[in-house]
């Protein structure tokens, strides 16, 4: 139809009064969006919070897709690239690196009128590619009952620990942290991957034992087998509550930052309700789900006044604690994978 027929068109049903209403500008409303992250307890915490008051305000179904680990999410999106099902993925920190690199992910408009809690996010925990919604810290646990607990990175080289000590395998998702923990305690950056090795060989003469995941390291510590080890403080409270004789401690010079969090598909054929998603995600009161359920802290500092006080001591870190967080570079960290595996093996085996 020409314009001048359309506009007279248009004037004639105007004065009817039966002017058709005109699509509202940007995407049109999706009868769902798709979210690839963890199934389990992680989802089903997921869908009893930020899924359930997602679906409550816009009337959009949040489907999750839980099938893969998080390198295979990642490669399913860069195959989808030329058409793309999937809206939003879940990651921790760790893994947001390659998603980056293999260009699987929108950037995020900061400035977006549907980020309303955005300005209320920990800085540090808005990244480029996504945004963190929990976190935690990486730090020592050990036995109540040592005469001399450890308080620093550096601790953990005692000689009277050696048996004693229970650190994660290499295929662990944080297994090459002892490097860069290893170089902190030789007072380095996280990166000198030279007194990280070093450290590591110092480490395998303390006869530690390494398993291959986080169970097994919380299992040690239940069994009394492990006197001293890495583990995050959230999951040290739950091997407490289960009668294990443990305390944490945030080591001087600084825990081990760790965060989940989500990005937009690169391609995504619902960017404003994906964003939509993301705001839900960073709301205070929705990121208390993972306090009951994981002992982990939102990443909008404001979600500690919605939690009982016994839940606000286990997940709070104190300003100082918070500026104190060592971040690692996982760029970096992704670059130098192979060659740091290979390394590390070569060390433990001797």
């Amino acid at each position: 139809m020409r314009r001048r027929e359309f506009l007279k068109s248009t004037a004639v049903l105007a004065a009817a009064g039966t002017v058709p209403a005109l699509p509202a500008i940007g995407q049109s409303k999706p009868s769902q969006i798709v979210y690839m992250t963890w199934g389990g307890l992680w989802g089903n915490a997921l869908k009893g919070s930020m899924d359930k008051a997602f679906e409550a305000e816009t009337g959009v179904k949040l489907v999750q897709d839980n099938s893969g680990d998080p390198v295979g999410r990642i490669a399913k999106l860069k195959i989808g690239l030329s058409d793309q099902k999937h809206d939003l993925l879940a990651l921790h920190d760790g893994n947001f690196a390659l998603a980056v690199k293999q260009g699987v992910l929108e950037k995020i408009d900061r400035n977006s009128p549907r980020l309303t809690h955005l300005k209320d996010v920990y800085p540090q925990m808005v990244h480029d590619h996504w945004i963190a919604h929990i976190f935690n810290a990486v730090g020592i646990t050990y036995h109540k009952d040592m005469k001399n607990p450890p308080q620093s990175w550096a601790d953990l080289w005692r000689p009277e620990l050696r048996g004693k000590i229970i650190l994660p395998e290499v295929v662990h998702s944080i297994g090459l942290y002892i490097v860069a923990i290893g170089a902190i305690a030789a007072g380095k950056g996280p990166k000198d991957a030279e007194a990280g090795f070093e450290m590591l060989k110092r480490m395998r003469d303390l006869k530690p034992l390494f398993v291959q995941d986080t169970d097994s390291i919380m299992n040690a510590f239940l069994s009394g087998e492990a006197q001293v080890g890495l583990l995050y403080k959230s999951q040290t409270h739950t091997i407490k509550d289960k009668g294990a004789p443990v305390e944490w401690v945030f080591p001087k010079e600084g825990g081990i930052e760790i965060a989940w969090g989500t990005g937009i598909a690169k391609g995504t054929k619902n960017l404003e309700w994906a964003e939509r998603y993301l705001n839900v995600q960073c709301d205070p009161m929705h990121q208390t789900a993972f306090a009951h359920t994981f002992n982990y802290g939102g990443s909008n500092p404001k979600s500690l006044a919605h939690l009982p006080p016994n839940l606000q001591e286990r997940v709070r870190f104190s300003d100082e604690e918070i500026k104190r967080m060592v971040r690692l570079d996982h760029g970096f960290m992704a670059d130098v994978k192979a060659e740091w595996i290979d390394r590390w093996n070569r060390v433990i085996a001797g």
